[in-house]
Protein backbone atom coordinates (compact mmCIF):
# COMPACT_ATOMS: atom_id res chain seq x y z
CA UNK A 1 0.00 0.00 0.00
CA UNK A 2 2.58 2.57 0.25
CA UNK A 3 4.71 1.97 -2.78
CA UNK A 4 0.99 2.91 -4.24
CA UNK A 5 1.24 6.07 -2.68
CA UNK A 6 4.52 6.76 -2.92
CA UNK A 7 4.48 6.32 -6.55
CA UNK A 8 2.42 8.33 -8.40
CA UNK A 9 4.21 11.94 -7.64
CA UNK A 10 4.51 13.52 -11.25
CA UNK A 11 5.85 17.27 -9.95
CA UNK A 12 4.84 20.23 -11.66
CA UNK A 13 2.35 21.18 -8.63
CA UNK A 14 2.93 21.85 -4.82
CA UNK A 15 1.05 22.65 -1.51
CA UNK A 16 1.68 26.42 -1.11
CA UNK A 17 2.86 27.61 2.04
CA UNK A 18 5.08 31.12 3.30
CA UNK A 19 8.38 31.12 4.29
CA UNK A 20 8.74 32.07 8.29
CA UNK A 21 12.29 33.43 7.53
CA UNK A 22 14.65 34.10 4.88
CA UNK A 23 16.64 31.11 3.75
CA UNK A 24 18.72 29.60 0.52
CA UNK A 25 17.38 26.42 -1.49
CA UNK A 26 19.92 25.49 -3.94
CA UNK A 27 20.99 28.95 -4.87
CA UNK A 28 17.77 30.14 -4.68
CA UNK A 29 17.07 33.28 -2.17
CA UNK A 30 13.55 32.95 -0.15
CA UNK A 31 12.84 35.56 1.71
CA UNK A 32 10.59 35.63 4.70
CA UNK A 33 6.85 35.69 3.34
CA UNK A 34 7.76 34.45 0.30
CA UNK A 35 5.22 31.91 -1.65
CA UNK A 36 6.95 28.21 -1.89
CA UNK A 37 5.04 25.11 -3.27
CA UNK A 38 6.52 22.39 -1.80
CA UNK A 39 6.14 19.13 -3.64
CA UNK A 40 6.01 16.15 -1.97
CA UNK A 41 5.70 13.64 -5.47
CA UNK A 42 9.70 14.84 -5.99
CA UNK A 43 10.11 14.39 -2.04
CA UNK A 44 8.39 10.63 -2.57
CA UNK A 45 11.01 10.50 -5.01
CA UNK A 46 14.25 11.49 -3.50
CA UNK A 47 17.31 8.95 -4.22
CA UNK A 48 18.85 9.79 -0.66
CA UNK A 49 15.75 7.98 0.61
CA UNK A 50 14.55 5.83 -2.03
CA UNK A 51 16.81 3.01 -3.88
CA UNK A 52 15.70 3.41 -7.85
CA UNK A 53 13.18 6.42 -7.03
CA UNK A 54 11.40 6.53 -9.99
CA UNK A 55 10.72 2.69 -10.43
CA UNK A 56 7.39 1.28 -8.55
CA UNK A 57 8.52 -1.49 -6.86
CA UNK A 58 5.47 -3.24 -4.83
CA UNK A 59 8.32 -5.27 -2.75
CA UNK A 60 10.32 -2.16 -1.87
CA UNK A 61 10.55 -2.35 1.90
CA UNK A 62 7.75 0.51 3.52
CA UNK A 63 9.88 3.72 3.79
CA UNK A 64 8.46 6.61 4.94
CA UNK A 65 6.84 9.18 2.50
CA UNK A 66 5.13 12.63 2.63
CA UNK A 67 1.97 11.28 0.06
CA UNK A 68 0.10 12.63 3.30
CA UNK A 69 1.70 15.50 4.29
CA UNK A 70 3.78 15.52 7.82
CA UNK A 71 3.64 16.96 10.75
CA UNK A 72 0.99 19.78 11.72
CA UNK A 73 0.24 19.81 8.20
CA UNK A 74 -0.44 15.53 8.47
CA UNK A 75 -3.80 14.54 6.60
CA UNK A 76 -6.33 13.76 9.68
CA UNK A 77 -7.90 11.07 7.32
CA UNK A 78 -4.32 9.30 6.29
CA UNK A 79 -5.61 6.14 8.90
CA UNK A 80 -9.03 6.28 7.03
CA UNK A 81 -7.28 6.93 3.51
CA UNK A 82 -4.86 3.78 4.10
CA UNK A 83 -7.92 1.21 5.10
CA UNK A 84 -9.96 2.12 2.15
CA UNK A 85 -7.14 1.19 -0.01
CA UNK A 86 -6.02 -1.96 1.57
CA UNK A 87 -9.92 -2.87 1.42
CA UNK A 88 -10.11 -2.46 -2.04
CA UNK A 89 -6.41 -3.72 -3.31
CA UNK A 90 -7.23 -6.31 -1.23
CA UNK A 91 -10.37 -7.23 -2.78
CA UNK A 92 -10.26 -6.01 -6.57
CA UNK A 93 -7.99 -9.25 -7.63
CA UNK A 94 -10.60 -11.47 -6.29
CA UNK A 95 -13.49 -9.79 -7.76
CA UNK A 96 -12.07 -9.05 -10.98
CA UNK A 97 -9.84 -11.90 -11.68
CA UNK A 98 -8.45 -10.86 -15.41
CA UNK A 99 -8.65 -7.37 -14.52
CA UNK A 100 -5.99 -5.78 -17.16
CA UNK A 101 -5.27 -2.51 -18.23
CA UNK A 102 -6.99 -1.29 -21.48
CA UNK A 103 -4.68 0.25 -23.05
CA UNK A 104 -0.69 0.74 -23.89
CA UNK A 105 0.56 2.49 -20.45
CA UNK A 106 2.06 5.43 -22.44
CA UNK A 107 -1.32 5.57 -23.19
CA UNK A 108 -2.59 6.78 -19.95
CA UNK A 109 -2.69 10.99 -19.34
CA UNK A 110 -2.74 12.86 -16.64
CA UNK A 111 -4.63 15.80 -14.68
CA UNK A 112 -2.26 18.53 -14.03
CA UNK A 113 -4.82 21.02 -13.92
CA UNK A 114 -5.67 20.60 -9.97
CA UNK A 115 -3.69 20.32 -6.92
CA UNK A 116 -3.88 16.29 -6.59
CA UNK A 117 -3.04 15.55 -10.02
CA UNK A 118 -3.96 11.80 -10.83
CA UNK A 119 -5.26 10.31 -14.23
CA UNK A 120 -7.71 12.16 -16.47
CA UNK A 121 -9.23 8.32 -17.00
CA UNK A 122 -8.12 4.38 -16.38
CA UNK A 123 -9.08 2.12 -18.81
CA UNK A 124 -9.39 -1.41 -17.93
CA UNK A 125 -10.62 -4.56 -18.74
CA UNK A 126 -11.56 -7.87 -17.03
Amino acid sequence: MEEILRAPGLGGGGVPRYARTDLEIAGAHVRTGDLVLLDNGAANHDAAVFTDPDSFDIDRPAVPHLSFGHGAHYCIGAPLARIELQVVFSQLAARFPTLKLGCAPEELSFNAHVLTGGLTALPVTW
